[in-house]
């Protein structure tokens, strides 16, 4: 009988941060999100983020995920150059990655829209990577879902960057970066 209520206040809730996040993506000069950070967090109510990928930050920059749910992440590339998405702990001493990456062991369904470009030959790319399974990539103007389950043994903050290049310098130095936190929920 409560349920009613909280889920009313939970959607109120949601849809506040979506005005949010609504707000947040116009205009700009696209540089940095530092000084104008968005979180969207999702829940048994709303599974899908939507993430803007810019030239050169992510919008929102700070994701919330509850383990154990069924999340769908949204992409939009809208910069000029190739972005990609990658979450992991340390950055490695080669600079291209993560020292561990979030979603290894954990099944990722990609989908990718982009012009030009063929789907399957993307995925093959991103499997021959390896220890990239958490890579999403985007060329400018292309969109795509990863949607996962996360484990609750993934609770925890995580690092998002961006290792794509442009001008000798990786994205991530240049503010495209954030914070990925995996919750988990206590009690029944």
């Amino acid at each position: 009988m409560t349920r009613l209520p909280l889920t009313r206040y939970v959607g109120a809730l949601l849809l506040a941060g979506m005005a949010a996040v609504g707000v947040g993506c116009g205009g700009g000069d696209g540089r940095s999100a530092d000084s104008s950070s968005t979180t969207a967090t999702t829940s048994t109510l709303a599974d899908t983020i939507e993430v803007a990928m810019k030239d050169f930050a992510y919008e929102p920059d700070t994701l919330t995920i509850p383990a154990g749910q069924n999340v769908t992440l949204a992409f939009t590339n809208t910069g000029t150059v190739e972005h990609y998405f990658v979450v992991g702990d340390t950055i490695a001493s080669d600079n291209e990655s993560f020292e561990q990456n979030l979603f290894s062991g954990v099944s990722i369904e990609k989908n990718k829209q982009t012009e030009g470009h063929d789907e399957e030959e993307e995925e093959e790319h991103a499997e021959e990577e390896g220890s990239h399974e958490n890579v999403f990539e985007l060329p400018p103007g292309g969109s795509g879902t990863m949607t996962f389950t996360l484990p609750p043994e993934k609770a925890g903050t995580y690092t998002i960057a961006c290792f794509e290049t442009t001008g000798n310098k990786k994205h991530y130095e240049m503010g495209m970066k954030g914070a990925l936190t995996v919750t988990t929920t206590t009690g029944n």
